[in-house]
């Protein structure tokens, strides 16, 4: 049978980099992913149960690397919140251009009880 992997989280997007994100997002596969409009925040959301965690990690990872949009540096940024049957409670936090993987503080805890 296998085991599941609970994701959730959101990815921010600086002006001008949410159409890349989506051409990434969209090269792969689409489901659990949205691109909430309206507003002034461009982000893209995920939520969804899976089996093999590199189908979403991957094009994360991928957006995360985009390079900077202007001389602030501005870059994707977010937070994904990852409970994996063996491995535990993770989190992803999306900055600097990488995917930073470490355990969830313990008050996340009450989102996988």
């Amino acid at each position: 049978m296998g085991t599941w992997i609970y994701i959730r989280g959101w990815l921010q997007f600086p002006h001008g980099l949410e159409a890349e994100a989506k051409r990434i997002v969209r090269a792969g596969d689409t489901t659990g992913w949205t691109f909430p409009e309206g507003g002034w925040l461009d982000a893209a959301c995920y939520a969804r149960a899976v089996r093999d965690e590199s189908d979403v990690l991957e094009p994360i990872r991928e957006i995360a690397a985009l390079p900077a949009v202007d001389d602030d540096n501005d870059r994707a940024t977010g937070l994904f919140l990852v409970f994996h049957e063996t491995e535990g409670h993770l989190e992803w936090q999306i900055r600097d251009g990488d995917v930073f993987i470490s355990p969830a503080p313990t008050r996340y805890d009450y989102l996988w009880q």
